[in-house]
Formats: C-alpha cells, sequence, structure tokens
C-alpha cells in the first residue's frame, strides 16, 4: 500500500482510499482486508497459554518503548504487525486455563455490529446526529427493566462508561433528591451515603469524585455470605439523620463480586421509607442496587427450576433458586447497575444505569442555554442534557442490544449456568486432589467464584481453619499473598501456565479482619471439567515447587 499522502493527485487519492470509507462505501473490502491481517496478526502470535507471550525482536527492539512519531505516513500492514507487542503480557479471556477476575469473551455478533456501526461514529448524546440508534439505548432499558420485574414505560436507563459510573449517577441522583440545589451552591457539610462493608471501592470512589468525601461514606456491617447486616444498615441509617445530616443514597448488594451475594432489596426499601417517616425527611433517600454482577442473573427469574429443562445439577439449581429468591427483590430499589462486559459476554465498556422511575434522570438536566452550541433538534431526545458525558458510542448502544438478542434469555442462562457447574467441577477436583494444601472457603456462594484458602506443608489449621484466631488468619494471609506473588513472577512454558487472580478479602471475619485467597473465576464457555482438573493440577504442581523453594534456604537463595 502506497504512503504518498500528498495534498493533491491519484498518490492521496489512493492513500486516502485505503484508510477511510468512500461516500458509497465502494472499498469497504480494504477495511475487511485489514481487519482479517489484524486478526491473522495477533492470533497467529497468541501462543498456546492464558497469557499473550512476551517474545523479543530478532533485533532486540520493540515499538513499545519508541513514542516518536513519524514524519511520513506508515503503511497499514506495517503499523499493524505490532499488534503482537502491544498485547505482550495481556490476558487471552477466550483461553480454557484463563480463569482470572469476571471478564467473559465477547460474542462475535456484538463485535461485528460495534465494528459495523463505528463506522459512522453516531455520538449518543443527541438524536440529531444519533436519531434512530439511541432507540437501542431505550430498548435495552426497557428489556433490563422487564428482567427485573419493573414497568419498562416508567423506567429508564443510560449507557455509561462503567460500573464506576452507575453507581457516580446512582448517588448523583440521590444527591438531588437531598439537596436539589447542591449544583448550583455546592454540597452542604454533612450529606452522607450508606453502604455495606464488602462493596466495590467504586461507591467510595463516587463520593470522592463528587465531592461528597469517602469520610460520609458509611459502611454497615456484612454477613458470611457477603450479603449486608441489615440491622448494621438501619443503625448506620439511623447515625446519619440523628445526626442532623442528610442520607443521599443506600447502597446495597445487588450480585457483589466475590459469592455473587446480593441483598433483600424489599427490606431496604421498607426500612428506607419507615426512616423516612420517622425523621420526618422532606426527601426521600435513593435506594440503589449495585449490580453489575448479578443483572445477567435476571434471566433466571422465570425459569422453572423444577423442572429445569436446561439440566442444571442440583449444587447449580440450588444456587440459582437462592439468586432468584434474592434478585426478585432489586425491583424495589430505584436504581440498579449493569456491565454487559462483565456478564454480559461484552467487549469493554459496555455499562447502563437503569432508574425504576425515568424522571429521576431529570434531577441531572443541565442549563441548556450553556448548550446550544450541542443540541439544536429541541424535538430529538437528547440525554447529552442530562449526561456526565458528552461523548457516547452510540455504536457500543446498537452492539450490545443485537449481541443481547443474539443470545436471548435461554443463550444467558446456558452460559452462566456453565460458568456455575464450571465452579462445581472445580470444587470437587480441589476437595479430592488438594488435601493438606488448599481448602475452598466460600462454601457459602452463588457464583462461579471459588475462592482456594492455601496453606504451608503439615499445617494443622488446613483441616478446619479457625477464622476467630486472627494471628492464625494473618499468618495464612501473608503465606496466601506470597504465594500468590511468586506464582506472578514465575516464567513457564506457555503450555504450562494458568491465569488466577487474588482476592485481599474473600469475607470479613467475626472480628472484621479479611481473609485472603486465591480466586478462580470462568466464565469461559470452552472450560470443561477436565480443564478444571487440569487448572487444580498444575496450581498444585506450582504451589509445592513454591513451598519446595520455601523451605530450603539454599534453593530458596538462588530462586531469587
Amino acid at each position: 500500500m502506497t504512503t504518498n499522502a500528498s495534498g493533491s493527485g491519484n498518490g492521496f487519492e489512493h492513500w486516502r482510499d485505503g484508510l477511510f470509507l468512500r461516500p458509497d462505501g465502494g472499498n469497504a473490502d480494504a477495511l475487511v482486508d485489514l481487519m482479517r491481517y489484524a486478526l491473522d496478526e495477533v492470533l497467529s502470535n497468541q501462543g498456546v497459554g492464558p497469557l499473550y507471550p512476551r517474545r523479543g525482536r530478532e533485533d532486540g527492539r520493540s515499538p513499545v518503548d519508541d513514542g516518536h512519531l513519524p514524519e511520513a505516513p506508515v503503511a497499514s500492514e506495517t503499523v499493524l504487525s505490532q499488534l503482537r507487542w502491544w498485547l505482550a503480557g495481556s490476558v487471552k479471556v477466550h483461553h480454557h486455563m484463563f480463569a482470572k477476575n469476571i471478564v467473559p469473551p465477547p460474542s462475535f455478533v456484538n463485535l461485528a455490529a460495534l465494528s459495523a456501526v463505528s463506522l459512522f461514529m453516531p455520538n449518543g448524546v443527541t438524536g440529531e446526529d444519533a436519531a434512530e440508534s439511541l432507540s437501542a439505548e431505550v430498548s435495552c432499558a426497557g428489556a433490563l427493566a422487564r428482567l427485573a420485574g419493573c414497568d419498562p414505560n416508567r423506567a429508564g436507563g443510560l449507557f455509561t462508561f462503567g460500573g464506576t459510573a452507575t453507581n457516580l449517577y446512582a448517588i448523583k441522583v440521590g444527591l438531588s433528591k437531598a439537596q436539589p440545589d447542591h449544583a448550583e451552591r455546592g454540597i452542604e457539610p454533612g450529606i452522607a451515603v450508606v453502604g455495606s462493608w464488602p462493596a466495590h471501592y467504586s461507591q467510595k470512589s463516587a463520593c470522592a469524585w463528587l465531592g461528597i468525601g469517602t469520610q460520609n461514606y458509611v459502611s454497615a456491617a456484612s454477613l458470611p455470605d457477603q450479603t449486608t447486616d441489615l440491622d448494621s444498615m438501619e443503625s448506620a441509617c439511623r447515625d446519619v439523620l440523628a445526626s442532623g445530616r442528610r442520607l443521599a443514597c443506600i447502597m446495597g448488594a445487588g450480585g457483589t463480586t466475590s459469592n455473587m451475594a446480593v441483598d433483600d432489596f424489599a427490606e431496604i426499601a421498607e426500612m428506607r421509607d419507615r426512616l423516612t417517616v420517622e425523621y420526618g425527611l422532606d426527601y426521600t433517600p435513593h435506594v440503589h442496587a449495585d449490580s453489575v454482577v448479578g443483572w445477567a442473573y435476571f434471566c433466571f427469574i422465570d425459569y422453572d427450576l423444577c423442572s429445569n429443562p436446561l439440566g442444571f445439577s442440583p449444587p447449580v439449581v440450588a444456587k440459582l433458586s437462592r439468586l432468584v429468591e434474592r434478585l426478585r427483590t432489586v425491583q424495589h430499589a430505584d436504581s440498579f447497575g449493569v456491565d454487559f462486559h462483565k456478564t454480559g459476554f461484552a467487549p469493554y465498556t459496555s455499562s447502563m444505569i437503569i432508574m425504576r422511575d425515568g424522571r429521576d434522570f431529570s434531577r441531572l438536566r443541565r442549563d441548556g442555554g450553556i448548550m446550544t452550541p450541542l443540541f439544536h433538534d429541541k424535538d430529538a431526545y437528547n440525554p447529552g442534557t442530562f449526561t456526565l458525558e458528552t461523548s457516547r458510542s452510540a455504536a457500543n448502544m446498537v452492539a450490545t442490544w443485537i449481541g443481547l438478542q443474539a443470545l436471548g434469555k435461554q443463550g444467558m442462562r446456558q452460559l452462566l449456568g456453565h460458568a456455575l457447574e464450571a465452579a462445581e467441577a472445580l470444587r470437587r477436583h480441589i476437595d479430592d486432589l488438594a488435601a493438606g494444601d488448599a481448602v475452598v472457603i466460600n462454601r457459602i456462594s452463588y457464583g462461579p467464584d471459588v475462592f482456594l484458602r492455601c496453606y504451608e506443608p503439615n499445617d494443622t489449621v488446613a483441616e478446619e481453619e479457625d477464622f476467630s484466631d486472627t494471628s492464625s488468619v494473618r499468618r495464612i494471609n501473608q503465606y496466601t499473598s506470597d504465594l500468590f506473588a511468586w506464582l506472578s513472577r514465575q516464567h513457564v512454558p506457555d503450555a504450562e501456565q494458568i491465569a488466577v487472580s487474588k482476592t485481599s478479602a474473600a469475607f470479613y471475619t467475626s472480628t472484621g479482619e479479611p481473609v485472603v485467597a486465591l480466586r478462580i473465576y470462568s466464565l469461559n464457555p470452552h472450560f470443561s471439567d477436565s480443564h478444571a482438573r487440569e487448572l487444580v493440577v498444575r496450581l498444585l504442581k506450582a504451589k509445592r515447587q513454591f513451598d519446595t523453594i520455601q523451605s530450603d534456604p539454599e534453593v530458596h537463595e538462588g530462586a531469587r
């Protein structure tokens, strides 16, 4: 391909047509060819392990440390050939030995739609530009409201930039209820948010970004299964209100990243309403379900768990029964969050905040006078008048809605059920193979998480750890952390690699001590029972090697 980018003549036209779609779309084959070239480049160099390989160039250099913009354009194939270097060390979510964090492989349908619609660059803040592509946002919001048991004609939803943003929007709406003039006057002292101790740190981050302050985020205690202790939550709310402060938002667990814990939002809403009357509030605190992981299991609310047509095992049916029981209560929350890129098999970033009453979004509306350069058509649907973002990809909205339709509720059930079955397989193999080395500690779990507590050789607490013994918990926390750090540093052949993660708090003990564990979590539809066993075998082999190194000072020194 020529790199002639002169301002006139056939050279410029040829160069231009190799990079940009013509008005008639007649050169789309050039795009398809480049996409095929890029795919060939990354797949032919991906290796056989769960991490993209780090391999040096023949001349010892890579483009990673370059950082100099060339004077002249570089041929497309030449720059695309760099992809292998930019991916070095990255995770490969489609690999059967990747069981790290909550990252699914994205579906082909979603990726295809995202690429196709992105050609047209519809900005999802203005109906004048995005037009019907914005209808995909409305369709997603309606579908999610229905799944949760909310009125789709009353509810509303917005795509945003991640789970952190869904919490940010929820607290912002709550802030608008507690102090309606805060946008003009600034936040008054005493605004507070109540959440749960094991909640995702993004809740506190949202308080920091909004100017509420992390010190005004009040944490309620949690129960062993990671659900919120609702007595503690009510006590926290009472402490806020009794001190004369304003309670902007109550954040409940809608499927924690650990154990998939879901709170009873009917009870939380009832508690909120009771306190509103008791304290004579002139506003109603906002209740939000942080369900960015758990939302996908809404698909099981109308699944017949008794006849169980998909044939899930009894342990999985038991988990789903408990999940469904709790997820039915999310309809009582004022809002809930959704991460399609977590449990919806969509690429980053695809998230929504759903309001049970879509009119709550009007609380975020800005002064239209300062926005006239952007919004000319007053009759168009312009969500940018109340979104934080002034740039939102409508391609992402269309791709997400198309991707959801391609899966359907039944497809989602199959994929999520498969992940739960994989977790059960992991538990069985750990029980069979890891005696004395490791124990699954989240026996009460409603999701695919498997938390593995690891022990030194001949450690007597491995048989039944006493989590009330703080010194012992801390000692084993350190051992498990050291093991994970060692695993992360090892350079093993691709064919022997595994990719697991660590949690700094699988749960909290009765004394408030966090319990560290290795975390195994797979959403890969290719992950099978045999893969689960192989992952456990590889992990135990590595652990025993670590134990040998730790026990022999000379080997330990040589391994540094």
